[in-house]
């Protein structure tokens, strides 16, 4: 048998599936493994975006509770009967302040919120 019938007679042999797929993963395993490590880069930097979003979440709600006890709070004070006129108008304008403040701070909130609905 010369040299030109046995590369034929190898290349009719039968193939399995299995060799194919072997083959294919032994020459795209850098390929393989660079995406995974990609997985689980992406993975890791989503589950820490994700715990710092939660922890914004939980500082925003106990702001707003406290945001929500000092408003009641200042509201009972300048309500108060033995609170003068002018200590009345200062709480007036620290609620006044506050609601400007937490107003701009849900804004930001919101912004914060629209952008990550992008992904």
């Amino acid at each position: 048998m010369d040299m030109d019938e046995k590369i034929v007679s190898s290349e009719m042999q039968p193939v399995s599936a299995e060799l194919v797929i072997a083959k294919g993963i032994v020459q795209n395993l850098p390929e393989i493994i660079g995406a995974i490590k990609e997985i689980y880069t992406l993975n890791k930097k989503e589950q820490l975006s994700g715990r710092v979003l939660q922890s914004q979440l939980d500082e925003l709600n106990i702001n707003k509770e406290n945001f929500k006890v000092l408003v009641e709070s200042l509201t009972e004070l300048s309500k108060s009967e033995d609170t003068d006129a002018e200590t009345k108008a200062m709480y007036r304008d620290m609620i006044k302040t506050l609601f400007e403040i937490f107003t701009t701070n849900m804004r930001s909130s919101q912004d914060i919120s629209n952008y990550l609905k992008g992904f």
